[in-house]
This record gives C-alpha cells, structure tokens and sequence, in this order.
C-alpha cells in the first residue's frame, strides 16, 4: 500500500511535469473534440481532425452548405473548441475524491490547468482572422477585441487550480509560507508553460505574441493567489504513486505526444499534418496549410 506524499516532493513534482505534458496534448485534442461535436450538432460530418501546437486546432468536417459557417446553426462549431474544455475543467474542479492519489490528483489539475489555457487563451488569440473565437464575432459584427474575454475567464479559473495546489502542498507542511506558496505553483504550474513556449519555438518558429500575452494572465493570477492566500490544508491524506498509476501516466504522455505527431506535426512550406478518417466532400473546412492523411493514402502511393 502506498504511503502518504507531500505535494513539494521531488518525486511528486516529476510526477506533476508528467501529467503536464499529457495535459498539453489532451487539452489540444479535447478542444478540437468541442468543435468536432458542435459541427455534428449543426448537421456536418466530422470527417477528420488536426492538432498543431502553433496553429489552430481544427475538427475537420464536410459542410452541408457552403455557407454554414456563417449560418446560426454553426455557433457550436465556432464555439465549441472554447466551452468544451472549459465545462470539462468546471467538473473536474468539483472532484473530490475519498482515497486521493498523488498522480490522481496531479494528473487532474494539470488537466484541468491546461484545458484552461490551450483553450481559455493559446487558441483562442492564435489567429486573429481564422481563430474560431476570433471568427464568430467577425461574422456577428462584433469588436475583435471581445476575444480577450477568453483569457480573462482563463485567469479567474486558474486562480481556483492555484488554491487546490496549494491545499496539497499544505497537507505535509501546515506553516507554508509566501515565498513557499509561490515556489510551489511556479514550479508545478509555471515551469511547464515555460517548456511549452519553448517547443513551440523550436516547432513554429516566432512565438505567437498574443497568445504569449495573453498567457500571462492565468500565470499572473496563479501566482498573485500564492502570494495572497493560505489555504487551508487538503482534508485527506495524499497516498504516494504507486508504479501502475505512474505508468499509466507514462503512457499517457506516450498515446498523447503519438497523437499529436500524426495530426499536427508541421510540415515543409509552413503546412500541418492532419488525419482523415472519412472522405472530404465539396463543402469541406480543411484549409489549405492543412495537409490530411488517411491510412488508405497508403494503397495510393504509387498512383
């Protein structure tokens, strides 16, 4: 049986950078999810999906009309992307759990961490033309500069990951202090937005500034918290990591970098990767930096 861990542990922070990269990736795929599943609802086929770390996620799909996208039936399309993740990280939130693990519960608020930011504020300012936020309000009329309410919202959610951390690191060391408190959500929360930026730098090239503007935002609200409040402790013990939990985590970070690659590696001349498992239609939303394979390409490559 596992013992009780503490939250500042060095094997709990692995543990903690783990679960972030797994985040990362399941963050991109959850919103390209939100709007895979909002083009279903307004009646399109969702044909296939890319998840590039420096463009745009996008849930590719065959249109029923060429014009659907400007129709009132394609806001889940234009908006799932954002609420899809963030009603997931809402939920997960209000988890508590009896017999809390420490990969359990790391895993949770990275997840939660990350769907806050890949979808509350990296995706969203990405692409002030084509971003899925950016263009709804473009074809409602509506001042670009609302696109900002993402990562405001973004912010105001982080500040509840930063006290549920907190609680944790509490649990093992009631006297936890300012400096403490800001050292522990840096490292756990901090650190890995900056190993983010920097393998989007080395994917994409130029940093996107307004995404990295934006993300400073939840990052200062984290820390701001830190700095400010003292939580109570974490009402239950934090059982350490047992070796099946961690390489189920392992794992994890394994099938999400694996996805990722397949569907949104880039590509020569600035295109993408994507992966289609249908069949693109004459209205289709697959642009023209995307470039789709389907594993019957493979039986074509000679033709």
């Amino acid at each position: 049986m596992s013992t009780e861990t503490r939250a500042t542990a060095l094997s709990a922070v692995a543990i903690s950078w783990l679960a972030a990269i797994a985040a990362q990736g399941s963050a991109l795929i959850l919103s390209a999810t939100g709007q895979g599943i909002g083009a279903l609802a307004g009646g399109c086929g969702w044909i296939g999906v890319t998840t590039p770390l420096h463009r745009p996620v996008w849930a590719l799909v065959n249109q029923p009309v060429l014009n659907f996208s400007s129709l009132p039936g394609a806001g889940g399309y234009w908006l799932g992307s954002f609420v899809l993740p963030m009603v997931v990280a809402l939920f997960l939130l209000t988890l508590r759990p009896k017999k809390p693990t420490a990969v359990g519960q790391l895993a949770l608020l990275q997840t939660v961490w990350w769907a806050i930011l890949v979808a509350g504020v990296w995706l969203p300012l990405l692409d002030p033309i084509d971003g899925h936020l950016a263009r709804w309000l473009l074809l409602h009329d509506l001042t670009p500069n609302l696109v900002w309410f993402a990562p405001a919202t973004a912010a105001v959610m982080a500040t509840f990951v930063s006290f549920r951390v907190l609680e944790l690191a509490r649990r093992s060391r009631s006297d936890l202090g300012r400096a403490a408190r800001v050292t522990t959500v840096v490292v756990h929360l901090v650190l890995p937005v900056l190993g983010w930026l920097g393998v989007v730098r080395i994917v994409g090239g130029a940093l996107p500034w307004r995404s990295v503007l934006g993300l400073a935002a939840p990052v200062a609200a984290v820390v701001v918290l830190a700095w400010l409040r003292y939580p109570s402790p974490y009402p239950r013990p934090l059982q350490g990591p047992s070796s099946r939990a961690v390489a189920a985590l392992v794992t994890a970070v394994a099938l999400a970098a694996c996805m990722i690659w397949l569907a949104g590696r880039p590509l020569a001349d600035g295109r993408v990767s994507g992966v289609l498992w249908g069949e693109a239609g004459s209205f289709n939303n697959i642009r023209a930096w995307i470039e789709p394979w389907s594993p019957t390409d493979l039986g074509h490559e000679d033709d």
